[in-house]
């Protein structure tokens, strides 16, 4: 059975020539030496078109207690690792850094939608890291009928075969065995509860800019591990690591890869929000400011009529 995940995930296979990483020496700081997995943020301008920016990171594979970054001069970059913040917090610094850090000052400007992307490496890599690329947006469509083929491999109803369902990790069906002994493919059960939980993803697609607009409160949601498709985080180091094009080299590899892409522009929704509120707070202020001039003014008035209403009695009794 084909795996749900994206055909694409066959390029750590092929056009890969097994290395392995010299050691990094403990004194060196630099993030991007230290990082064993990365990004790709995607980005299009004008002027620049379609381009790739490799953002490092580093993902542990298991998190207990209270995760903080632990990128220090001692440190290796097989064991460091951080938390979701940190890294939404770094692929916007990435975006700001190529697109104009002065945007990132502007009322009401920001990120406006965030895409999850296929792309092909395409042309020479830039001095400044700028990979060009041909991308387009995850097909939700294609991805949905994949998964549907996934589940409809596994039989629930109650009409079912025993010999065609697997029922635990020791017993598998025929079609399960044969996949899994000739093709390496992973039991058809765990590809079909993998399939149900993918279809629901898509529907949180929005998470993902909202995760951008406030880091603080990713830790937990878990928007890393991807919504509409897999993972789009990369090994970078290591046997495991992608093959990435190098500068003035010709790249070879076709191998489509996922990216996140970044959209700025004004943030009309915010606006449509937050600016009736902060209006009628500033009319609500202004109202109040006027009324206290209002009775400031009023007490004068009758603080001067009280000191001279002896006098007003007086000229009465004397005529």
């Amino acid at each position: 059975m084909a795996s749900v995940s994206d055909a694409e995930d066959v390029e750590r296979q092929s056009n890969h020539v097994e290395r392995t990483s010299p050691p990094i020496p403990k004194d060196v700081p630099n993030l991007r030496e230290r990082a064993g997995q990365g990004c790709f943020l995607c980005l299009e301008t004008h002027s620049q078109g379609q381009y790739a920016v490799l953002v490092p990171m580093s993902i542990t594979n298991q998190r207990t207690g209270k995760i903080t970054t632990i990128y220090d001069p001692n440190s290796l970059w097989d064991s460091a690792g951080e938390s979701d913040c940190e890294i939404y917090q770094r692929l916007l610094d990435a975006c700001y850094q190529r697109l104009g850090w002065w945007k990132r000052w502007l009322p009401y400007y920001g990120i406006i939608k965030v895409t999850e992307f296929n792309f092909q490496f395409g042309g020479v890599v830039e001095s400044d890291r700028r990979y060009p690329i041909y991308m387009e947006p995850a097909n939700l469509e294609d991805i949905s009928e994949k998964c549907n083929q996934a589940i409809a491999r596994h039989p629930t109803d109650s009409y079912f075969d025993l010999d065609q369902i697997c029922l635990d990790d020791r017993e598998h069906s025929d079609e399960c065995l044969i996949g899994m002994w000739e093709w390496s493919q992973p039991c058809i059960k765990v590809e079909a509860e993998k399939a149900e939980q993918r279809l629901k993803q898509p529907l949180f697609l929005s998470r993902l800019k909202d995760c951008t607009r406030d880091p603080m409160k990713v830790n937990g949601l878990d928007s890393l591990k991807g919504m509409a498709q897999d993972t789009c985080i990369y090994e970078i180091k290591g046997p495991k690591g992608i093959d990435l094009p190098l500068p003035n080299q010709e790249f070879r590899c076709t191998a489509w890869r996922r990216g996140l892409q970044f959209a700025l522009g004004w943030q009309i929704d915010r606006m449509c929000v937050e600016l009736p509120f902060r209006a009628s707070c500033t009319a609500l202020a202004v109202a109040l400011i006027w009324l206290c001039v209002v009775i400031w003014r009023g007490a004068g008035v009758i603080g001067g009529l009280h000191s001279r209403s002896p006098r007003l009695l007086q000229r009465l009794l004397q005529l």
